[in-house]
């Protein structure tokens, strides 16, 4: 946006002033416009030195050597040459490049007050003025992101990683030891994008030599951008210029076989791909939302991030622009949705930052839309460009590519850092597991169920595949249910905790569905008491409507409810507990519209114990509601 407005106004200004110089200092000028035409700029410059020695007022030659000046980054020799013209009184237009160049310079309160002056000029143009209110904006957050600094360490991940190359665009499994990015090479005849992966055996864990992954992804042409799934079965990524695109860069699948190599890529069609730009993918923890930025090019001011979901049918549905307050006027790019679903990381520079491009996070709200962002903060954003984060499971630890840090090894290394309080994450764990038929062992494709006990609140769906294994992402902050209902099963339940888990300690649950017969039983695992008391808890709500689904679904079977307690207190009042707690899931399920002749109650109180009662384990256990299959 800067170096846009800055060229548009000092190319249609030049010659516009009328100032005192030679003949001479004006050819020497001519020459050095000549020279830019053929991007020479060093004798551009030459020139330009020669007609301001000649006419040391000359402002058009002034204001052009500090453009070129700024241009290759030497700030310092702009700012001179801007003051110069200043001192002897120029155009009043230079205050706007004056300031622009003190805001890339980090000199925010000086910057701000030539910005004004500009401004205040009766002269001024009307048609910048939303930029460079957005210019103050940003320096004024500069100013107290600097007063305010947040910590940071940023740390080089090694020679095993990185090389005197580039190595960006990071993403990571949910176990967080698998990490995939670009590597690129700028010497020699093969320069083109190819991804590598680097390998740990656990969190703290020295990371493994970098290697290029094995397979069909990497080709003779450009692999970019890319994102892996969480349980490390796909990549999806950027390529450009292919026969099979429909624009200049489409997003691409690639799967992985098993045997650690990678598919022949597959386009995932104009649903998703458009006709422009279509880069940088990011895909959600469950696998069903991708998220990705689509521009004109990759140059374009204007680039938005766009999501596409899963359908039914395996394919995604149409791309649009996420929702909310994350897309603006200008550049965001990079995003990175976590494994919480609720944290989207994106760079950009439309919202009030310290420069060109700086990191931000925005959480999911109630309605699904994606709320206020919020700046990562000083010294993490910098004048420079901030791209490429992502952040491990644990929701505080960030990698991301960097080629201004003292400690590189090359043109972009990977680095990671800790990130914040403030813009961190919801630590996750995952849960895996297989499903299978209890009396033949044989795998079931099947969906799954988990509900946050607490909230009521269902978190995720899942499938088990036709291996019947299931992989699921969770935060690790809450207590689950697990619930299953297939064809010709009887309904599963199973309640675990996730409050201690972490992605190093994953969670194992293998799920054995028994066949409806007459007499068989399955215990609710999350229906929920108060000590001594038989109204339900409202965390019972969840798995008790899950099993209303489970009599609709199966018209035809009847159901006995069967309380049991553990041998604390009399039989006869164990007894009268036990009987009244299967009435009242009795009765919940009556509310829910399920047939009241379909459904007994019983109490046993503590006569058919499945464990000791001598340990608050075993009475634990002996504690439960069955439910029993009486008529199918």
């Amino acid at each position: 946006m800067q170096k846009k407005l800055f060229m548009g106004l000092v190319m249609s200004l030049f010659c516009s002033l009328v100032v005192a110089q030679s003949n001479r200092a004006v050819k020497y000028f001519n020459k050095a416009r000549e020279a830019v035409t053929l991007n020479e700029y060093k004798e551009a410059k030459e020139y330009l030195d020669k007609a301001i020695e000649d006419s040391p007022g000359y402002s058009d030659a002034l204001l052009f050597a500090a453009d070129l000046y700024r241009k290759e980054g030497n700030t310092d020799k702009a700012l001179q040459y801007y003051e110069t013209v200043l001192q002897n009184r120029g155009p009043y237009y230079t205050y706007l490049f004056y300031g622009q160049t003190l805001f890339a310079a980090g000199r925010y309160q000086e910057a701000i007050k030539a910005l004004n002056a500009y401004q205040q000029s009766p002269q001024a143009n009307p048609k910048y003025a939303g930029e460079i209110q957005q210019l103050i904006d940003n320096s004024s957050f500069a100013i107290q992101s600097q007063a305010s600094p947040r910590p940071y360490n940023p740390e080089n991940m090694g020679k095993d990683v990185n090389t005197d190359q580039m190595e960006y665009f990071p993403s990571i499994s949910a176990d967080g030891n698998t990490l995939v990015f670009t590597h690129r090479n700028m010497e020699g005849s093969k320069t083109d994008e190819d991804f590598w992966v680097t390998q740990r055996d656990s969190s703290g864990a020295p990371w493994s030599k970098a290697e290029p992954l094995r397979g069909f992804l990497n080709t003779e042409l450009n692999e970019g951008a890319q994102a892996i799934t969480s349980d490390g079965g796909i990549i999806y990524f950027a390529a450009c210029e292919r026969r099979d695109g429909f624009g200049s860069c489409d997003i691409y699948a690639s799967f992985n076989q098993g045997d650690g190599t990678w598919s022949r890529p597959v386009n995932l069609g104009d649903s998703v791909n458009s006709r422009v730009w279509d880069s940088q993918p990011s895909i959600s923890s469950d696998g069903r939302t991708l998220y990705f930025v689509r521009g004109r090019s990759s140059y374009d001011k204007d680039i938005n991030i766009y999501y596409a979901e899963l359908r039914a049918d395996g394919r995604f549905g149409k791309a649009k622009p996420i929702p909310g307050k994350v897309n603006t006027s200008g550049q965001e790019t990079s995003p990175f949705i976590h494994f919480d679903n609720q944290s989207l990381y994106f760079s950009s520079n439309g919202h009030p930052g310290m420069g060109d491009l700086d990191f931000f996070v925005s959480r999911r709200q109630p309605d699904g839309s994606w709320g206020e962002p919020e700046n990562l903060g000083y010294p993490i954003n910098t004048g420079g460009q901030e791209f490429s984060l992502i952040v491990a499971p644990d929701g505080k630890t960030g990698f991301f590519a960097s080629d201004a840090l003292e400690d590189g090894f090359g043109l972009l290394d990977l680095y990671s850092f800790e990130l914040p309080e403030e813009v961190r994450a919801i630590e996750i764990a995952y849960i895996k597991g297989k499903v299978t038929n209890k009396k033949t062992g044989q795998s079931i494709a099947t969906e799954i169920n988990f509900t946050n006990i607490d909230s009521e609140e269902k978190i995720l769906t899942e499938r088990s595949g036709r291996s019947g294994n299931y992989f699921a992402v969770l935060p690790g902050n809450a207590d689950y249910a697990l619930n299953i209902q297939a064809e010709g099963y009887l309904f599963y339940s199973k309640n675990f905790s996730l409050a201690t888990q972490t992605a190093d300690r994953a969670f194992e649950l293998n799920v054995e569905l028994v066949p409806i017969e007459v007499g068989e039983r399955v215990k609710l695992e999350n229906v929920f008491f108060a000590t001594d008391s038989y109204e339900l808890d409202a965390r019972s709500h969840a798995e008790l409507n899950e099993v209303a689904n489970f009599l609709q679904a199966n018209p035809s079977v009847k159901i006995a409810l069967e309380g049991h307690t553990d041998n604390e207190g009399s039989p006869a009042h164990n007894k009268t507990l036990s009987e009244n707690r299967a009435k009242s899931v009795q009765r919940y399920l009556v509310e829910q519209g399920i047939a009241a002749e379909r459904l007994s109650a019983k109490g046993y109180g503590d006569t058919q114990p499945v464990a000791g009662n001598d340990t608050e384990a075993g009475r634990q256990l002996n504690r439960r509601t069955e439910l029993r299959i009486t008529g199918y």
